[in-house]
């Protein structure tokens, strides 16, 4: 039991330092770029219910535990919230609204924090692998470097930049599921294993369907 409050206590370090570099950050914008700011209050939370949107319709497709009305409830309402988001962010970054570079920096500043989520993690957090840990701190280096280099020069190169921000943000989110499933002894391997990603990052171990619980509690 020890050993697991350690873990999450680590855990919770890692999310509040990102949460007040994220606060930070959105200061800084409010006193420097306050059209960016403004767009931000569309742009971020639409993206984030495309999330919720591929969330709830996750569960309507595998949470076998819920009945099949509330599983096309949540499918349906799921696929219309992303049918939504994207519709407004469509007409936000329509080519004769918004120029390009602001796409690079909608995009850069939640990269940012999840390569300096990446470097934490893989250097706070002990109980996960040590070669994922070593892993996850490079490429999470790497990330800050070229969402850095991107928001520096996000005039121009905007397909170089479009290219190794999409990169970098497959690269971790694939090392950040190895890593939650290294926790337990799991490889990224199989879907199955890779299904499993979703409930390891809210550590919701008790919403896990019995015959995978057994599998990561043998």
């Amino acid at each position: 039991m020890s050993i697991r409050n350690g873990m999450n206590k680590r855990k919770l370090m890692v999310d509040n330092i990102i949460a007040v570099i994220l606060i930070v950050i959105l200061i800084l914008l409010t006193l420097t770029f306050s059209l960016f700011l403004l767009m931000s209050l569309m742009v971020y939370p639409m993206a984030s219910l495309i999330l919720y949107g591929i969330s709830g319709t996750y569960r309507g497709f595998f949470n076998k535990k819920m009945n099949n009305i509330k599983r096309v409830f949540y499918i349906i309402l799921g696929i219309m919230y992303i049918l939504f988001a994207i519709y407004i962010l469509t007409l936000l970054f329509a080519p004769t609204r918004t120029p390009l570079n602001y796409v690079i920096y909608f995009l850069s500043l939640p990269i940012f924090l999840i390569g300096i989520g990446g470097i934490l993690k893989g250097l706070i957090v002990n109980v996960y692998s040590p070669l994922l840990r070593v892993l996850n701190v490079l490429i999470g280096a790497i990330t800050v470097l070229f969402t850095v280099i991107a928001l520096s020069f996000a005039e121009t190169g905007h397909i170089f930049h479009l290219f190794t921000l999409l990169i970098t943000l497959t690269l971790n989110g694939i090392l950040r599921a190895m890593l939650y499933l290294s926790e337990y002894g799991l490889s990224l391997n199989s879907f199955k294993n890779l299904k499993l990603v979703w409930f390891l990052m809210d550590n919701v171990q008790q919403h896990l369907p019995q015959q995978e619980e057994n599998q990561i509690n043998p």
